[in-house]
């Protein structure tokens, strides 16, 4: 009987099937479908069928496919399978991550947005930050600069402190991550790298955003600006499958920026000069055409800009068996910025493998490696060192190069643009490790325990240098160096618990702790006065200054958690989270935090009334409270720091700068959120929305103490901030037959605003914070404040109330700027400034839409920002003949007699009236934009043709970045923002976004 039965179960057969799109019966072509216990493999043709010859009857079948569930059978004695796989892309059935664990959709009671691989894959974007922009309901992403490699400014629900950093915490397979920049030689910029860069998005498995307290408190004290789980791909069971992919493509500036040309530009300083009211001379060589240093007609934007190149292999192999399963890759980018000598190259490698010892026990290990190299040079900031801002404002006449063949590097306070992106040393290279090991252990059957130790250590040098050919003091060049390490290291020790009883009452826990330590070190000198533009190693400099870059420092973490979950029936649902953090940033009697969250659903859907709807298809309600917290400040802050270096005579010495406070404590946030799913038409339209009301006490705030206390400031917990807003996502599939047509839309409202500071910070009810902004009560966050300039007088006649620059200034006339006098005194000084304008949208998001029919797929992608304003300062920059600026076009209609009419005021040299100088509406435009962000054409080769030259897959693709951009906003680009923190909205002249044209090929073997 035994041996009958051994022989019945090895018998060989062969078999074919056809598999289809559950929702519309249409076949699939390209489905992976793979025989667990031979590893043998095969795909769906164009028809959705696949064969197998000499299989064995009762052996395991997996069809998985992008966009479907995984589907398994067992071979059993019929010859042919229908087999019906349903969509992930609108299904409440699909697994995301959240902390600590997986839950189903379906049982989820918090917030929380998924960006899968499948969308990753339509980009050629490099880092997971941009993939992120417009994708995800209440993220807001927006780029600090357009360079290869440079950095991104992200927020999740808004803004949620002063001081103390708003990025929220990045996990990478459960590795808390350094996400902010190291760099520390960033020129005059005001942001460094993108530390996520390391990371090659053909890596990433999955992007899961938790933004409420239901999702994040788990997270504690670094949740208060929500978390990124980023999970990259496992091996799985089965043959091994190689992956190749391969992209080359080009990439240009979006628009270039109206300039004067040389005849123009003189004639404009000529102009400015004999509009003083003791005329001057302007300085000679400026406007001799006939001098070799002025004979030029230059448009240093066409000397600058380029077009681009890129390329990049990313090499994977995936498998493994039962016991053991591996994910190994490796990538090289090749990424050339459109400014010339810009240039960005990465390679990264990373392994992930599980190994089974045995029923009960399974270790495994993810490992990345990325070396970078950034040859950023000095793009953006402000002044003479800013190649962006000197290539508009540098004068056209100024020629490229002197007589004798040398560059024309410095003239009248402007640096040759062109000299400086060539000559100038602005390098960084790093090396980066991200790791982690863990075990796992089943020590009852629904009872298991998981231990993890994880680092990330980054290792960056950077070297700057600026040659004495670009300064007008000969011989005077200057150069620096820094040696950056960052080390986190940490252990997570959990237990988990399932338990289902009559698949009715399901319950789940977690219990564990972590420990957390970060180290920071930063070595480097500064240097003047090298023998040789040529010798730039630092141990040539004559002067060697700036020993106070030296430092050191660290904080740990000690943490609890715990979360306790409770379904019945998958109908009501319960979720408790708690997390206790201790930090090292505080004081003893402060030290620790308590985060704790609730969370309820209710899935409507599944109560008798609603059931007999056959319009309803799923609905759920969801609610949470919470608080999490924010630790982001100095590791030393509580217990006051000291600046070194501050010697009397021989004799070293220390000074002090902050303030101990013992009594400083964590920022608190407590976040409500709302939440309504609704599913319509068999889900296949998806309706998803947020409304969150979060409120953030005790602030970390700097505050200025006066200096006969030896101080100059004390860190204390002061103030409230809120925000609250409404989350809209609608996935929908419009056409499900042979033509596909799927469709992905998000909106995001958000109001930000300020409720409470003290008053013995405010001066005139606000505080100032930088150049262009303010915080006060009862607004948001990134107020514009200054002057309104409501036009230009066309008489001297035309001001009739005689109104004058300051308290005992001069009269304004025909030509000078029409200020709003707010408050009637017929002087315009700082008594008249006022809010001009507001940086933050009054909503953004995205739209996607995927087109398929037979093997072409077609994806397009649109972003949006609407209502937020920008303040442009390198308008300003252009269009001020101060410093000898060059202008913009907009100069040929400026005024230059009585009776014109315009609103380009006249010329005129030394703003006596300090007109160009305020900070004033006229700089403030509506940066509202829509934007073809990325299509991507692709080609699936025929499954039955691509195996007879034995490739598993072939797939060729075309991707366009930032194609079109409508907006009203008359810089390069309205996605912008020259400052990290606080200060958004400025344009200072950052290096401009490119649109690229990219073509790859996606080989399997």
């Amino acid at each position: 009987m035994v041996l009958l039965n051994s022989v019945v179960f090895a018998q060989q057969k062969s078999i074919r099937g056809k598999i289809l799109d559950a929702s519309n019966s249409q076949p699939i072509a390209g489905v992976s479908v793979k025989v667990v216990e031979s590893g043998r493999t095969s795909s769906t043709d164009q028809n959705g069928q696949f064969t197998f010859s000499d299989v064995t009857v009762g052996n395991t079948v997996v069809v998985t496919s992008v966009g479907y569930l995984e589907y398994s059978f067992r071979i059993g004695n019929q010859v042919e399978y229908t087999i019906n796989l349903t969509s992930t892309i609108n299904t409440i059935e699909e697994t995301v991550v959240v902390g600590y664990g997986t839950q189903k959709r379906r049982n989820v009671t918090g917030s929380i947005v998924s960006v899968g691989s499948e969308e990753i894959q339509k980009t050629t974007l490099q880092d997971p930050i941009s993939i992120l922009q417009g994708r995800a309901a209440g993220v807001q992403v927006t780029s600090n600069s357009g360079a290869p490699g440079g950095e991104m400014t992200i927020r999740v629900r808004g803004n949620s402190s002063l001081n103390s950093g708003n990025n929220p915490l990045f996990v990478v397979d459960g590795i808390p991550i350094e996400s902010g920049s190291v760099s520390s030689l960033n020129g005059t910029q005001n942001f460094g790298l993108n530390p996520l860069a390391d990371i090659n998005p053909n890596d990433i498995a999955s992007i899961e955003i938790l933004k409420d307290a239901a999702s994040t408190a788990i997270y504690g004290s670094r949740a208060a600006n929500g978390v990124v789980l980023i999970t990259t791909k496992r091996g799985a069971e089965g043959k091994p499958e190689i992956q190749v992919n391969a992209t080359t493509g080009v990439s240009s500036i979006t628009r270039f920026l109206s300039v004067l040309n040389a005849r123009q530009y003189r004639d404009a300083v000529l102009e400015s000069y004999a509009a003083l009211a003791i005329p001057e001379e302007p300085y000679y060589t400026l406007i001799d055409s006939l001098s070799p240093m002025n004979n030029g007609d230059v448009n240093w934007q066409d000397e600058l800009m380029r077009t681009a190149r890129e390329n990049k292999v990313d090499f994977s192999v995936r498998g493994g068996n039962e016991s053991n399963r591996f994910a190994w890759s490796s990538s090289y980018l090749d990424q050339d910025g459109i400014v010339i000598n810009s240039n960005f190259k990465r390679f990264t490698s990373r392994i992930n493998t599980d190994f089974k010892l045995s029923d009960r026990i399974r270790v495994g290990q993810s490992a990345s490696y990325t070396n970078g190299v950034n040859n950023r040079i000095n793009a953006a900031g402000t002044g003479n060192l800013s190649i962006i801002r000197s290539m508009l404002v540098r004068p056209p006449n100024m020629s490229m190069y002197l007589p004798d063949g040398s560059i024309n590097g410095y003239m009248i306070g402007q640096r040759n643009p062109v000299g400086m992106a060539l000559y100038a040393t602005n390098l960084g290279k790093s090396n980066r490790l991200i790791g982690s090991q863990y075990a796992e252990i089943d020590i009852l059957k629904d009872l298991k325990f998981r231990t993890n130790f994880n680092i990330d250590y980054i290792a960056m040098k950077e070297d700057e240098f600026m040659p004495s050919i670009l300064d007008y003091r000969e011989g005077y060049n200057t150069g620096a160096t820094r040696s950056t390490t960052n080390l986190t290291w940490g252990n997570e020790s959990y237990f988990t618990y399932n338990k289902s009883v009559n698949d009715v009452h399901n319950f789940g826990a977690v219990l564990g702790m972590s420990f957390q330590n970060w180290r920071y070190d930063r070595t480097g000198l500064d240097g003047m006065y090298f023998p040789s533009d040529d010798i730039r190693t630092l141990n040539a400099a004559s002067v060697i200054s700036n020993q106070g870059v030296n430092v050191g420092s660290e904080h740990a973490m000690l943490s609890y958690f715990g979360r306790m979950t409770y379904n019945y029936m998958s109908k009501y649902m319960l979720e408790l989270n708690m997390r206790s953090d201790g930090s090292s940033r505080f004081g003893r009697q402060k030290r620790f935090g308590y985060f704790p969250s609730a969370s309820v659903g209710w899935r409507f859907v599944d109560e008798e009334p609603i059931q007999s709807l056959g319009w309803l298809s799923d609905g759920k309600l969801r609610f949470s409270v919470g608080s999490t917290g924010n630790e982001a400040i100095g590791d030393y802050t509580s217990q006051g720091e000291f600046t070194l270096g501050t010697n009397y005579l021989d004799f070293s010495g220390a000074a002090p700068t902050v303030m101990p406070n013992a009594s400083l404590t964590w920022e608190t946030t407590t976040q409500y959120n709302l939440g309504l799913e609704l599913g319509f038409v068999n889900n296949r339209i998806l309706l998803t929305t947020d409304y969150y009301l979060k409120k953030t006490r005790d602030l970390l705030y700097n505050v200025p103490i006066p200096n006969t206390t030896g101080f100059e400031f004390i860190t204390q917990n002061i103030g409230n901030i809120e925000n609250r807003g409404l989350e809209i996502g609608l996935q929908t599939r419009n056409l499900v037959n042979a033509f596909k047509w799927n469709s992905n839309f998000n909106i995001s409202f958000n109001r930000n605003k300020v409720t409470s500071l003290p008053n013995e910070l405010l001066t005139n009810g606000f505080i100032q914070n930088g150049t262009y902004h303010i915080l006060q009560e009862g607004l948001p966050i990134g107020v514009f404040y200054g002057w309104r300039f409501q036009g230009v007088y066309a008489r001297d006649e035309d001001n009739v109330n005689n109104v004058i620059n300051g308290a005992n200034g001069p009269k304004y006339v025909g030509g000078d700027p029409i200020w709003k006098d707010v408050n009637g005194d017929n002087i315009i000084n700082q008594d008249d400034r006022e809010i001009i304008g507001y940086a933050e949208p009054k909503f953004f998001g995205g739209f996607s839409n995927d087109f398929s029919y037979k093997n072409f797929s077609l994806n397009v992608f649109l972003q949006y920002s609407y209502g937020n304003e920008i303040y442009s300062e390198l308008n300003h920059q252009r269009n001020s003949i101060v410093s000898y600026n060059n202008l913009s076009t907009d100069a040929l209609n400026r005024w230059r007699e009585q009776g014109d009419v315009t609103n380009f005021p006249r010329l005129i040299r030394n703003d006596p009236k300090q007109s160009d100088s305020r900070v004033q509406s006229r700089w403030v435009e509506d940066g509202s934009y829509l934007k073809l962000k990325n299509v991507n054409l692709r080609y699936a080769f025929n499954s039955q043709w691509i195996n007879k030259i034995g490739l598993r897959k072939l797939d060729m693709f075309v991707t366009a970045t930032n194609l079109i951009t409508w907006t009203k906003y008359t810089g390069y680009d309205p996605d912008v923002n020259s400052y990290s923190g606080l200060r958004v909205g400025v344009d200072e002249g950052s290096y401009p976004q490119n649109r690229s044209f990219m073509f790859g090929l996606s080989l399997g073997l």
